[in-house]
Order: structure tokens, then sequence, then C-alpha cells
């Protein structure tokens, strides 16, 4: 049975649009840093495997709506997905011709709400393993679990959760071993 957790806080239009390595497969999950200390942007900043992420986000003028306004769970992909992109693509991200594609790519990586990660394993369990959180366009984002590891997306190639989540005054930030790939 899939449940759709709703959003803690819809207050905030954003025009984002967001964000399978094998090596975090058996990645546990560390506890989440105590709420209120920094915005999800400085957490971001702080992230040492979403270096490029945050790069991405500051290169495109995206800084604004990760400062504090509404609660997000933003799922953003290590260096190393990005790095794994095509020739070519991370280039265009990087520049601010790719800020539309940046934003395509973050608007199906960001849920509405703060969920930190005891409540994804909670609900997980109490859902047999499968629930869709409601991304900042209303698409669902699936998230399963699936012999032991959490998988953002769905298809056999859907990325998963890394040993690495933040809490954030506004927000939780999870690191992800891909990007969530397109809904079927």
């Amino acid at each position: 049975m899939k449940k759709t957790i709703g959003p803690a806080f819809a207050a905030l239009t954003l025009l984002l649009a967001g964000c399978g390595d094998p090596d975090g497969a058996n990645d546990t999950a560390q506890p989440a840093a105590k709420a209120g200390d920094s915005t999800l942007g400085a957490v971001i900043g702080t992230i040492d495997d979403l270096s490029i992420a945050s790069e991405v986000i500051d290169n495109a003028d995206l800084e604004d709506p990760f400062g504090g306004a509404g609660a997000y769970t933003i799922f953003l992909p290590r260096n190393a997905a990005f790095e794994a992109l095509p020739e070519g693509a991370l280039d265009r991200l990087r520049s601010k011709e790719g800020r539309e594609d940046v934003i395509g790519i973050l608007s199906t990586h960001i849920a509405t709400g703060a969920i930190a990660r005891e409540d994804l394993d909670s609900e997980l369990d109490v859902n047999g393993g499968s629930i869709e959180l409601t991304s900042v366009t209303d698409e669902p984002i699936r998230l399963r679990k699936v012999d032991g590891q959490i998988l953002v997306g769905d298809g056999d190639d859907a990325p998963r959760l890394t040993s690495i989540s933040k809490s954030a005054s506004n927000g939780v930030v999870y690191v992800i071993d891909g990007f969530i790939p397109p809904r079927p």
C-alpha cells in the first residue's frame, strides 16, 4: 500500500525543477544535524559530496529558494553522479545557459515538507516499504525499501539514499547516488 505524504508547508511557489552509484549501496544512515542550525543552502554547501550540486545551484542563481522560506526535503545527487553525465552535460549545467536544465532537474528532486530520516524509515515500515512524497511540481517522488536500501524513484536504476542526510532550519537534504529517473 502506498501513502502520499502531503506537504507540511506549502507557502512558496518555486520556479525550480531539480535533481546509481553501486559504491553507496551499503551505506547506513547517519543522524541528521539538529534542525535550525542553518538553511538548506548553507547545509548543502557544507557537504563535500555535494560540491558540484552546490556549484550548479549557485551558478543558476537559485540560492533564494534554499534560504529559509518554506520547508523542503531535497534529494541531491552526489558528485560522482554529476561526473558520470554525458560529455558536455555537466559544463552546460554549470553555465548560465543551463539554468532551465538545472531547474528541470531540481523540480523532480525536491519534496514539500521537511521529512527526517527516522520519519522516512518509519513511514516505509508502516506502509509496506513504499511511500510517495509530493514534489514541488506536484509529481510524486516514490521511495521504496528494497533489500534494506531506500531507492528514490521508479525502476531498477533508481538512485539509493547514501549515509548522508542533514537537517536544516527549513528542511532536510539527502545525498543520493544518482539522478531520479523520469516517471514512466
